[in-house]
């Protein structure tokens, strides 16, 4: 239904209509919110006092052992985890535990349990009971807590009792129980190894003095001299010196190098003999950079042939032998030649004098390598056999070396070696209480007992009184039995990871649509194509065919083998184009194809090019223009071709902007003030009609612009959309193109405004029924507004529904997670 009326505002709840909702159920809000405060009241005055004392050391990372031969433990982060993880298993274990216990005397301290003496009533401290010692160990591991600090190689103890003295005493006593244990083991472990090499580092000393004594007496009866030096790696060494030895080595070298360079000089003057001077010296760097042989010179010679070669091959593809710079490039070569033969006989008698100093050099070294040889070899000999008793003397040498040295360390590190750990802080006897924290008990209870007692009161509202009597009763009944049966964790984020002690704002969960997926304004089976270019609108069905050349248009020659003979002309009045091979070609009513073949026979009747590749093309038309105007993307002027169409043309303007409507009108240029409308199709399918006139040359087409249809209120998006005139566009079509309604709308008290002969007309709509199909659905026109208002009472009730279940799973989820790190 709807009807016109003057405008009005819709009724809606306020804030002061809930208070005064809660003061209509004070009663029932103060009884929720008073009874669980006195709950948690008597629960903090009647609960024990619980002291926790807390200390914290440090991984270290040493070996057992001062004389271990295994490598360093490596110091990565990640070693270190798994390091420290191992030493809090150490802290846990029953050892250490029971060693606290026995030294503390814990089995007769009533604050560490009060049930034991009277379960246990003859319990003996030297030969303990093992259900004794189970039940002791067990209540002892309840109450300590070993853990790691985040990102850091540190363990933090905590021990927790009635009795705050005796929860730092248990801490420090565990800590020193460890370094007790630690300690004797390190003392153990040292004492075995240096027993067992102290045994063998003296065999080792009279195994080396026998060797030092061989050697001596060796190098006295074959007459060795041997010269201490210092190696790469720092190390000293002994060297044999025997002045035959070495002069043979250099003579053996200097042999191979004068045969390898006689070799090398005799190949490369029979390889130029033989063939080509300058290949041979192109092959062989070393004679490159002496610069003895000229090559520089060669090179330039050679490069500059082949530069004239190439330039000549690539002339005689289109041109004649006798053109000018064919002439000059033979004329080049051949005195280039000429050069090139006088510096190749140079070069031949460089390499035969090469190679008669390297054949007498090679004779002179061999005759000298002959006599030194036979003196050498009885060197020889004794030699090898040195070397075989030098290396056993330096391998016995090196390692009582490396005994006596760990001996030496093991000596004075057995009593310096610290501890694996570094005590940051010892436990200190706490102050204050660990639990219960009454002031943080009472605000937690306060917040949650606020929210429940406001959900009841809005239930409250909305079901029977008997049904919230009976809901206020259970959950009274509830609060009741577990306040009194649980404790309230205290808010404590230490050891918390990053992130937990802060709860995220809850964030809207509706799909929020895209921007760029909006839909079109008119409506297609098919779908539209970028920039409003609709497929199958009764296109041309070939290609459009360009015109005729004619005179003043403006043409784009160029020709592939000449890059000077490119530029833009203009066609004469005659007709005709001035080029500069070419001369003066006729063109005047040619295509393009036809036009560039045309030029090619003129360039090859003047004897220019033997086979030329033209290009012409029209870059502009004179006097064959058309325009376009209105809500396209790119208007402006564009060239007229044959059988050019009015969709030829949009899609030259980059096609229809967002708000062009259907519209067009067509003005030629004999008849300005005739204006020729023409709808377009959408679709495609209309043939009774003819959707895509062919224009004429200087034809204006104007496209109009779409109607506006305004949604504002309480929608996804509100703006304004553009609705097509000539297509009826419907209330919830407008709806739809503003992504529907949001979750808060009031849908029947909707109202669409309209402007009417200078007054504004309002209709109230139900929008509900009309998305359901139970009311028809209106038309809607140009420059309308549709106002959707929104719902105060829904707005608010889904607030607080969402801020109650945030708040409660936020409180549930912190006190879990505290709770577990406590307990």
């Amino acid at each position: 239904m709807s009807q016109s009326r003057a405008s009005r505002q819709p009724s809606s709840t306020s804030i002061h209509e809930l208070w005064l909702t809660i003061r209509r159920h004070r009663k029932m809000f103060a009884l929720i919110v008073g009874s669980s405060l006195v709950a948690c009241l008597i629960y903090c005055m009647v609960a024990s006092n619980v002291y926790e004392a807390t200390a914290r050391v440090a991984l270290r990372g040493s070996t057992l052992s001062v004389l271990t031969h295994e490598p360093a433990t490596s110091g990565s982060f990640a070693s270190g985890q798994v390091q420290l993880e191992t030493l809090a298993s150490v802290f846990r274990s029953d050892q250490l535990g029971w060693d606290v216990i026995s030294r503390l005397k814990l089995y007769a301290v009533p604050e560490f349990n009060n049930s034991f003496k009277r379960k246990y009533p003859s319990f003996n401290a030297t030969q303990p009971d093992p259900e004794a010692r189970a039940f002791l160990l067990d209540e002892f591991q309840r109450k300590l807590t070993v853990q790691t600090i985040p990102r850091t190689l540190v363990l933090q103890i905590r021990f927790r009792s009635q009795d705050a003295a005796l929860s730092a005493a248990v801490v420090n006593a565990l800590i020193e129980a460890f370094c007790r244990q630690d300690e004797n083991a390190r003392k153990q472990a040292t004492q075995d190894a240096t027993t067992w090499l102290t045994t063998q580092l003296v065999a080792l000393k009279t195994r080396t003095d026998d060797d030092d004594r061989k050697l001596t007496d060796f190098q006295r009866q074959h007459g060795m001299l041997n010269i201490p030096e210092t190696l790469a790696n720092g190390q000293r060494t002994d060297v044999e010196h025997a002045a035959q030895l070495g002069e043979i080595d250099v003579l053996s070298r200097e042999l191979v190098t004068a045969t390898t360079d006689r070799i090398v000089s005799e190949a490369e003057y029979r390889s130029a003999v033989a063939g080509d001077p300058e290949l041979v010296l192109a092959s062989n760097p070393r004679l490159q950079a002496t610069g003895n042989f000229m090559s520089a010179l060669l090179v330039q010679l050679r490069t500059r042939r082949s530069d004239l070669e190439q330039e000549q091959a690539q002339l005689r593809i289109e041109h004649g032998p006798n053109f000018p710079r064919v002439v000059e490039i033979r004329s080049q070569i051949e005195d280039l030649d000429s050069q090139i033969k006088a510096e190749d006989a140079k070069l031949l008698e460089r390499f035969r004098s090469s190679w008669r100093t390297a054949s007498d050099r090679e004779q002179l070294v061999r005759k000298s390598l002959r006599d030194a040889t036979d003196t050498g070899l009885k060197m020889n000999e004794a030699a090898l056999k040195y070397a075989v008793m030098r290396q056993e003397a330096n391998a016995n040498h090196d390692m009582y070396v490396r005994v006596s040295q760990q001996m030496e360390e093991a000596g004075l590190a057995a009593g310096s070696q610290g501890s694996e750990i570094s005590i940051i802080d010892y436990a200190r006897q706490p102050v204050e209480a660990y639990s219960p924290d009454l002031l943080v008990d009472m605000a937690i209870t306060l917040f949650v007992s606020l929210w429940m007692a406001l959900a009841v009161v809005l239930l409250s509202e909305s079901l029977s009184l008997r049904i919230a009597q009976a809901a206020v009763l259970i959950l009274l009944v509830a609060i009741t039995v577990g306040m009194s049966r649980a404790q309230a964790p205290t808010p404590s984020t230490s050891g918390l990871p990053t992130g937990v002690a802060r709860i995220p704002q809850s964030t809207e969960t509706r799909s929020q649509p895209n921007a760029k997926d909006a839909p079109s304004v008119w409506e297609s089976p098919q779908g539209t194509t970028l920039a409003g270019v609709l497929p199958g609108a009764n296109a041309p069905s070939t290609v459009p065919m360009a015109a005729l050349i004619a005179p003043g248009d403006l043409l784009e020659v160029s020709e592939a083998h000449s890059p000077d003979m490119r530029g833009s002309v203009r066609v004469s009045e005659t007709g005709t184009v001035t080029l500069t091979l070419a001369g003066d070609v006729e063109v005047g009513g040619m295509g393009e194809t036809t036009a560039a073949h045309a030029i090619e026979r003129a360039l090859i009747d003047r004897g220019m090019l033997l086979h030329p590749q033209v290009t012409v093309l029209v870059r502009a038309y004179a006097g064959q223009d058309v325009s376009i105007l209105g809500e396209v993307a790119r208007p402006g002027i564009y060239t007229y071709t044959v059988h050019h169409c009015l969709l030829d043309l949009i899609s030259m303007a980059s096609g229809l902007t967002a708000n062009a409507g259907r519209l067009v009108t067509i003005a030629h240029r004999n008849e300005p003030k005739t204006f020729l409308p023409v709808v377009l199709d959408p679709t495609g399918g209309d043939t009774s009609t003819n959707h895509n006139p062919e224009l004429l040359p200087g034809d204006t087409v104007q496209v109009s612009r779409a109607g506006l249809v305004y949604v504002v209120g309480d929608v996804v998006r509100p703006g304004g959309f553009p609705v097509d005139p000539v297509q009826t566009t419907t209330v919830v079509q407008a709806l739809s193109l503003a992504w529907g309604p949001a979750q808060n709308a009031a849908l029947t008290k909707g109202m669409l405004i309209r402007e009417q002969q200078g007054s504004r007309t309002i209709t109230t709509l139900n929008l509900k029924r009309m998305l359901r199909g139970l009311d028809p659905d209106i038309p809607i026109r140009d420059r309308d507004i549709l106002f959707v208002p929104d719902s105060m009472a829904k707005n608010l009730l889904n607030r607080t529904i969402e801020s109650a279940i945030q708040s409660a799973v936020g409180v549930s989820i912190y006190a879990g997670m505290v709770y577990s790190q406590r307990f």
